[in-house]
């Protein structure tokens, strides 16, 4: 057995300090193509829901039940299928959470009825939950340690990009082809599916965590090239084994127990300013006198600052680490809403607003599903991010309607962006408190030094949890 760990050991280290080959990155493409559909996907709705009310009569409160249901089957989605990557491993589920919401994109271009069309965009919602849950956790466990942070960064760069392109979009083909037509576009994930799980190798963590050790071998001599000036590895970099696979009680045991917590509290603020912003910003400019295609416009720009706020966070993160990144990022964000809500003048709004959302949804929100995606061990390390994605489904689908009834207090639109503000000054306190550094160490590394007693230097960094 000893025998086994120190070459599991010597295998990751290959992998984790490998320069970045052009396999490297045909896997990776391939990966965040499919995450790109997914932030396209979600974003249909608003683009559809004109000529879906024309076509079915259906009235408002029943437009508002297609969102809630979609949102609903990405909280499912994302809690299950970690429990099921970390289970049965990432390649097949990843390839089959976008089967499903690909699949049933061309359900509700179909859709003979509103019914029909809800049970399509429930479904492809567990799909979308689920792709979120396992393919950061995918990225994670093959790029090198030093590529890590940009490149999950950038994965959710292109999540977010979903939204501007979702517009231009149905733009170029909504009034000539119907609202049926964006659906059809969201069925192109299905050859991205075909690609994942005829192309993508598994993970070869999760193929040494099932003792599969000659394929793992294999993966790794196709892959890795040795990066000159590598570290040798350490001893407590062998893989654990004989963990409880997807265990979400794991989750919450020992040291992990505080981190767990204060990153869901963080993605529940997370989820809440990136959902409530794009649900509520159109409204609250027009009531601020600006015109309403203006409005989309405007909203349009501040929530693209998001993408390059996690564009941004790539390099910030591998400079002064995540911890360093999410709370600082978190306060900066709350404190613009503040400022924010007190501007007037169009460009003033729009570049506050764009500031905002660079750090709090850029920034911050990229940075936490990179912490997210290295803080647990391989056997529940999708478990662990599917429920962290939960809980920022959780707060997407609170704070819309908090603020609706705020609003509907008819009070100052400033209490509005308060709001957002005491959100993300939540945010930064979770994450001073009880956020791990994880910069620079393998996952592996992690995990040995939560399951054990910190080292000095650790001490020395985190004096708060000492």
């Amino acid at each position: 057995m000893a025998r086994t760990g120190s070459t599991d050991a010597q295998l990751l280290h290959r992998l984790d300090n490998s320069t970045f080959t052009p396999r490297h990155a045909r896997i990776y493409l391939t990966a965040v193509a499919g995450h790109f559909f997914d932030g396209f996907t979600i974003n249909l709705t608003g683009f559809v829901l004109p000529g879906i009310i024309a076509t079915f009569a259906i009235t408002s409160s029943a437009a508002g039940l297609l969102s809630s249901a979609m949102f609903a089957g990405m909280l499912v989605g994302a809690a299950v299928a970690g429990v099921i990557s970390d289970r049965l491993g990432r390649r097949y589920p990843l390839a089959l959470a976008i089967l499903v919401f690909a699949g049933f994109s061309l359900l509700a271009a179909f859709a003979w009825n509103f019914p029909v069309l809800v049970i399509a965009r429930t479904v492809q919602g567990i799909g979308l939950g689920a792709e979120i849950a396992i393919v950061l956790p995918y990225i994670t466990e093959f790029v090198p340690i030093s590529k890590r942070g940009p490149l999950v960064t950038l994965a959710t760069a292109c999540w977010l990009i979903g939204l501007p392109v979702a517009s231009a979009i149905a733009i170029a083909i909504v009034p000539t082809l119907g609202w049926r037509s964006m659906f059809f576009v969201g069925a192109l994930p299905l050859l991205v599916a075909l690609a994942v799980a005829l192309t993508l190798p598994e993970s070869v963590r999760c193929l040494l965590q099932r003792g599969r050790h000659r394929e793992a071998h294999a993966i790794v001599d196709q892959l890795a090239r040795h990066a000159p000036g590598a570290p040798q590895p350490a001893a407590s970099t062998a893989p654990a084994h004989g963990e409880t696979a997807g265990s979400v009680r794991n989750l919450l045991r020992g040291r992990y127990f505080r981190y767990t917590i204060a990153m869901w509290v963080m993605e529940v603020c997370a989820g809440a300013f990136l959902y409530g912003l794009s649900t509520w910003l159109p409204t609250v400019l027009k009531s601020q006198g600006i015109g309403i295609l203006s409005s989309f416009a405007y909203t349009g720009i501040i929530t693209a600052a998001g993408v390059a706020g996690a564009i941004a966070a790539g390099q910030v993160v591998n400079r002064v680490g995540r911890r360093w990144a999410l709370a600082p990022a978190f306060l900066l964000s709350g404190l613009l809403c503040l400022v924010w809500g007190s501007v007037s003048g169009t460009a003033a709004v729009v570049v506050t607003g764009a500031l905002a959302t660079f750090f709090g949804s850029g920034v911050a929100g990229s940075t936490l599903f990179v912490y997210a995606s290295e803080l647990y061990p391989t056997a529940n390390r999708a478990t662990g991010l599917g429920w962290a994605a939960a809980w920022q489904k959780v707060g997407g689908l609170l704070m819309p309607v908090t603020a609706g009834v705020v609003l509907s207090w008819h009070v100052s639109s400033y209490v509005f962006f308060v709001l957002f503000a005491v959100i993300s000054g939540i945010a930064a306190l979770a994450g001073a408190i009880a956020t791990l550094e994880t910069r620079g160490k393998s996952v592996e590394q992690i995990a040995a030094e939560l399951g054990g007693a910190p080292s000095q230097a650790d001490r020395q960094a985190d004096p708060i949890r000492s």
